[in-house]
């Protein structure tokens, strides 16, 4: 059996497959066709047949009459012949006809020899051509089988490509019998449904239909099923195929298989189904693609009165359509429970659906109903479906044509005074205008006459000024009263005696005049403030105000919204915890955007990011006409997204193309220009590599870009981590014999053997330091017994120094135990890293010389640590930056990494300094900021880049959808830091807190801390910091 995984022993079994059912096999002959061809052959010139015994017989008869010949000459000759002296008559005889006869018969027999040698090499040359002619027709025969397999193993390997698989167990009916059949599962896709597919002698797959089909023998049943009684049953559904505005377009048969189980129950046995179905001769269950509510799509199971309906074919009638419509004189509640029960909030009144009616031939009991609702179904009962529809349409008049309505009568004048920006000449004209009603509670002026547009902004708040009339705000009433209902309505978290003495309230004359001039979003605000101030007198507190956020926010998933953006109340030099060149590479401060490297074939031109919003406006016309066009065959993903938008393609679709100008391409246009775009992308995603496939570096130090550069980072951390703590090097004894005889006493596991590249063996700190570093509450037991003998070991050998040494207390052992942990794994990186970033087993020495040699070594240490840094971050740069040439494709989350480091390295320069004298503050804030900046750069590089076939977290550039795999690490990341920092918040709190206090997610504390308490840094506006001392 084939690896249900490898797609390559998937195509072989299907390739061995189609060779069984002589799929592209060369014609077999028949005995017809043998003969014939032996008669084509047989025609052809030396190939004729040729009959050799006739041959040797002709050639034996002409030497007999040879002889004779010759004997009745030597006879005749012979006679008469006179005896030679003292001759006998035999010697004459012998003499004068048996020798020249003898001699005569030898010729003869030669000649016939010579003659039958001839016959014989012209009869092995002609079965010789016989044969290679046989051979060449043989080897032309299993060239034809050669071909065939080669097109066997293409059609399978293309078919495993679009997920087809071997159905098992069936039989099709053929000519009215059934016979085994072998054919493949695969999800047709225009309709989204299973199907099944045989494959003729050609080659060509064709759609069976499922009621050709049967199994042959009842499957085995499914593993995971351990009940007793289980076994599958056959289920014959229904599904909607739809047409591409949501509509119904047909009901398609599909054959499914459905878990059934009898739990013996005592005295009542019970019954269950399973939630999976099978199609018609699949071990693979059925999947339904949906939306996540992310932005991204799942996978579940079918559900019966959502996405079928179950019936069999016998029993039920076709199917019949019949249009319902929303009653449209409902109540608010009513037509609240309608929308619920339809199952789509933005329907409206008097608005139609589609029942779907399945009649039971014999029971009408039986017969079954689906209401679809703009591609959905609901399950309504009669009594409902009679509550809330009804049948006749129902005649509802626009109320707001375009343009608006006149609310009123009364026309207002305003004369204003308006100044020409070229002359600067002022000008006084009158302006006579009526109230419109736009849309439900939002009223413009307008200026009279059929020219007549809408009043400028600036003047509107004038025109409402200049009403005097009380009764015109009073006219007001109802749509402002309604706005505030629900406005109260969204106060759900008040107790339900203020909500309802809150909903009893009316607005006062004052209320109206003041909302009547807003627009929407101004009024929201201003109802906030009616309400909250009403909220205060009810119950003396002052509630929280309803926040709004920009729509352009809403569209954003919550998780891209918390790592992209920042929180209300921050300060504008609050930085997203997450670089917005990530997640949001499209509109980044109006600049200009390319694919790629902006110089790829068919996408060389750069994009503005305008066109990204306008095509995100048009988003929903242009995925209708896509649909449209290929018919639901092809569906809009991140990558089609980006053909479009890189190709300029989006703007010639129909519904799009007018009203940008440009030319409306047809149906056929738009897929040819459409796939030569498609492939060109391609062709460019090729050119591109993930950074952990680039390999750089010779030798030893041979390794992936992206190993490297996780080296480099690391390497930097605990280069921070040594800068920090090394200074506890003069809490040691100075004899610098410590570290050997640590090895002898009892905690010899601190100690280790390390042998440099020039094969010197040294003894150095273990990477047991970083364990026993940790505080004692965080240690097992046996490091917290390791910790106490070592630290009484150096305390004890540090008291015997006298004068010379200094005590050792806890806080320091832990310090100096980090710096120690921090060394043993920067000595065992530096065989890994490349040349120009690792450190030298001479470096190696130095930077342990701070503890275990002279007390001078400190300034040496300092140095040594400085230089190494300086290579390390620029290794780092050179790294990146050299990926980027190479067209390198950087981990998400790798880049979220490198910009927090750099941003820690900034903080650093602040908190990380020793403000004491000696303490070399100036060069550690210079050092930290110079690497600082230049990670930064490296990291600004990195991000930002549109790469054709990699989304490296970015969302979708029209539709906004998330790279879900990039999107869920990064925030997982986020969220663990930041419940690392609060740990008592939620993950939502934790994380708007972590982002507002300007945390990071790379942090240089070890496991320990900070080596000093830190002294307060505020951060000014012009982004400097200031110590409080």
């Amino acid at each position: 059996m084939a690896d249900p995984v490898n797609p390559f022993a998937r195509a072989q079994g299907i390739a061995s497959i189609l060779e069984k059912q002589g799929v592209f096999a060369p014609t077999e002959l028949t005995r017809e066709d043998i003969i014939k061809q032996r008669e084509m052959i047989s025609g052809l010139p030396g190939l004729g047949p040729v009959d050799y015994s006739a041959e040797n017989q002709e050639s034996k008869e002409a030497a007999q009459l040879r002889f004779a010949l010759t004997l009745m000459e030597r006879g005749f000759g012979s006679m008469g012949a006179p005896p030679g002296d003292n001759e006998t008559p035999a010697g004459t005889l012998g003499r004068t006809l048996l020798a020249p006869l003898a001699s005569d018969v030898g010729q003869i027999s030669s000649d016939l020899l010579k003659q039958r040698q001839a016959q014989r090499a012209a009869q092995r040359a002609n079965e010789a051509r016989l044969s290679q002619a046989a051979l060449t027709m043989g080897q032309q025969r299993l060239g034809q089988t050669d071909a065939a397999r080669d097109k066997q193993f293409s059609l399978a390997r293309s078919l495993v490509k679009r997920d087809y698989s071997p159905t098992k167990d069936l039989q099709r009916k053929v000519d009215g019998k059934w016979v085994d059949f072998v054919g493949f599962n695969y999800t047709d896709k225009v309709t989204n449904l299973p199907a099944v597919a045989g494959v003729n002698k050609k080659g060509v797959l064709e759609q069976i239909p499922f009621e050709d089909l049967q199994y042959y023998r009842k499957p085995a049943a499914v593993t995971a099923t351990k009940a007793s009684g289980a076994k599958l049953i056959d289920r014959v559904t229904r599904f909607p195929v739809r047409n591409p505005d949501g509509s119904i377009k047909e009901w398609r048969f599909v054959n499914l298989q459905q878990v059934q189980q009898i739990i013996p129950i005592p005295g009542n046995p019970k019954v269950e189904f399973g939630d999976e179905y099978y199609p018609l001769g699949s071990e693979r269950p059925m999947k339904i693609k949906v939306p996540n509510g992310e932005g991204g799509f799942t996978f579940r199971n079918p559900m019966e009165g959502v996405d079928f309906v179950s019936t069999d074919k016998t029993s039920y009638d076709a199917p019949k359509e019949t249009k319902y419509y929303i009653k449209p004189k409902l109540n608010d509640a009513d037509f609240a429970a309608a929308k619920n029960l339809l199952g789509s909030k933005d329907l409206e009144r008097g608005e139609g659906i589609v029942r779907w009616n399945f009649r039971h031939k014999v029971d009408p009991e039986l017969s079954k109903n689906w209401f679809d609702v703009k591609g959905g179904a609901a399950n309504l009962t009669p009594a409902e479906a009679n509550k809330y529809l009804q049948t006749e349409e129902p005649k509802i008049e626009d109320p707001f044509p375009t343009g608006g309505k006149p609310f009123g009568t009364a026309v207002k004048e305003l004369t204003v005074t308006e100044v020409d920006p070229v002359t600067k000449k002022s000008t006084q004209k009158t302006i006579q205008a009526v109230l419109m009603q736009t849309a439900p509670g939002v009223f413009r002026w307008k200026e009279t006459g059929e020219a007549g547009g809408f009043v400028a902004k600036k003047y509107q708040t004038q025109f409402w000024g200049a009403i005097t009339d009380d009764k015109v705000y009073q006219s007001l009433r109802p749509v402002l009263d309604q706005a505030f209902q629900s406005a109260v309505s969204l106060r759900t978290n008040l107790e339900p005696n203020v909500l309802t003495r809150l909903g009893k309230g009316v607005l006062t004359q004052a209320d109206l005049k003041r909302l009547a001039p807003l627009q929407e979003d101004d009024r929201t605000d201003a109802l906030n403030d009616i309400i909250n101030a009403r909220i205060r007198t009810l119950t003396g507190e002052t509630p929280e105000v309803v926040t709004t956020v920009p729509s352009e926010v809403l569209e954003l998933d919550p998780r891209v919204k918390a790592m992209a953006t920042v929180p209300e109340g921050s300060t504008s030099l609050t930085r997203s915890v997450v670089n917005p060149r990530i997640l949001q590479p499209w509109t980044r401060g109006g600049e200009n955007i390319q694919l790629g490297t902006g110089s790829h074939g068919g996408f060389s031109q750069a994009v503005s990011s305008g066109d990204v919003l306008e095509s995100r406006r048009n988003f929903p016309a242009i995925k209708q006409a896509f649909d449209q066009i290929y018919g639901g065959a092809r569906d809009i993903g991140d990558a089609e997204e980006r053909i479009l938008l890189f190709s300029g393609l989006w703007k010639k679709l129909p519904g799009v193309a007018e009203r940008q100008g440009a030319r409306t391409l047809s149906d056929s246009q738009f897929r040819t220009a459409f796939d030569k775009a498609t492939a060109q992308y391609n062709e460019v995603a090729k050119e591109f590599k993930p950074a952990a496939e680039i390999n750089i570096g010779k030798g030893a130090q041979a390794k992936n870009l992206q190993g490297a550069l996780d080296d480099d980072l690391d390497a930097l951390r605990d280069n921070v981590i040594m800068l920090r703590f090394k200074d506890q090097g003069g809490a040691w004894f100075s004899d610098g014999t410590w570290l050997a005889e640590l090895a002898g006493s009892g905690v010899g596991e601190l100690v280790e053997s390390w042998s440099g590249t020039d094969g010197r063996e040294r003894a150095m700190p273990s990477d047991k330091w970083s364990d026993i570093a940790k505080p004692d509450n965080q240690l097992s037991a046996a490091d917290l017994k390791l910790k106490r003998q070592a630290f009484a070991f150096l305390k004890e050998k540090s008291k015997s120094q006298g004068g010379t040494g200094e005590k050792i207390g806890l806080d320091e052992f832990e310090r100096a135990a980090e710096y120690l942990g921090a060394l043993s794994r920067y000595k065992i990186r530096a065989f890994s890293m490349i040349q120009d970033s690792r450190p030298s087993d001479k470096d190696i020495e130095i930077l342990l010389a701070a503890f275990v040699g002279n007390r001078d070594s400190d300034t040496t240490t300092f140095a040594k640590l400085h230089e190494l840094q300086n290579r390390h971050a620029n290794s780092l740069n050179r790294s990146v930056n050299r990926g980027v040439s190479v067209k390198a494709v950087f981990d998400p989350v790798f880049l979220a990494d490198l910009d927090h480091t750099s941003r820690a390295l900034q903080r650093s320069s602040v908190r990380d300094v020793n403000p004491q004298p000696g303490g070399r503050a100036a060069e550690s804030a210079k050092l930290f900021l110079r690497s600082s900046d230049t990670i930064r750069r490296a990291a600004e590089a990195a991000s930002g880049r549109i790469i054709p076939g990699y989304r490296g977290g970015a969302i979708s550039p029209m539709s906004g959808n998330v790279d879900e795999e990039s999107t869920a690490n990064l925030y997982r990341r986020v969220v663990s830091a930041a419940q690392e920092a609060y740990p008592d918040k939620t993950p939502q709190e934790a994380v708007t807190e972590f982002v507002r206090q300007g945390l990071h997610l790379t942090r240089f504390l070890g496991v320990y801390g900070t080596s000093r308490t830190a002294a307060p840094a505020v951060q000014e506006s012009d982004g400097s910091f200031t110590i409080s001392r």
